[in-house]
């Protein structure tokens, strides 16, 4: 028998899916917070840097929230300017520490170079879901945390992307790179940056 139709409107559907979401996130805050502590620690444990001491004040207002994503949004756009020039220079400085295939035919390039730019990336990240996680435990889904759910969104997949490159040394090392930059087919190639 098929269920009854509780909601009549898309409103009231929606709203009931944000209070149901709301009522989750508040009853299971502990655990939720604790998991991100905890992954935060483990992250911070391997870097050599020092979290600042910002890190753990709580953000007191909607605009807090907001302007932490601004904020990491801008520095973000400042480090990679323009996605797609930003993952060719990544490429060109990987392939200026790639050996001579007739000296070294086994030798690979220097990983450090996507890694170093997933820890930067990850960083601007970090900063960014502090201020979105305010924004949720404040409004629940909303157009503002849409909004900034969209900027750490597109945050991830430039991290998702660097690790494509990643994978594909992984899989078949600086031939494997070289065959898939040549074919356009890393996942940065393909995708379709806002102009």
């Amino acid at each position: 028998m098929v269920c009854p139709t509780i909601y009549k409107t898309h409103q009231a559907r929606v709203q009931a899916a944000r209070e149901e979401r709301r009522h989750h996130y508040q009853k299971c805050r502990e655990v939720i917070l604790a998991k991100r502590r905890q992954s935060r620690k483990v992250k911070k444990s391997c870097q050599d840097n020092e979290p600042s001491d910002d890190e753990d004040e709580p953000m007191e207002t909607l605009q807090d929230c907001i302007a932490a994503v601004k904020y990491a949004k801008d520095d973000f756009m400042t480090y990679v300017k323009a996605p797609r020039r930003f993952f060719d220079l990544l490429v060109d400085e990987y392939s200026k520490t790639m050996p001579d295939p007739e000296v070294c035919p086994t030798g690979n390039g220097d990983k450090s170079v996507f890694e170093r730019a997933i820890t930067s990336l990850e960083d601007f990240l970090d900063r960014a879901n502090r201020g979105l996680d305010g924004i949720l435990q404040m409004c629940g889904v909303s157009d503002e945390w849409r909004a900034a759910d969209g900027v750490c969104r597109f945050m991830r997949e430039m991290i998702g992307m660097v690790e494509d490159i990643l994978l594909r040394l992984a899989e078949g090392g600086d031939g494997e790179l070289s065959i898939a930059f040549m074919g356009n087919e890393l996942w940065y190639q393909e995708y379709k940056f806002p102009v």
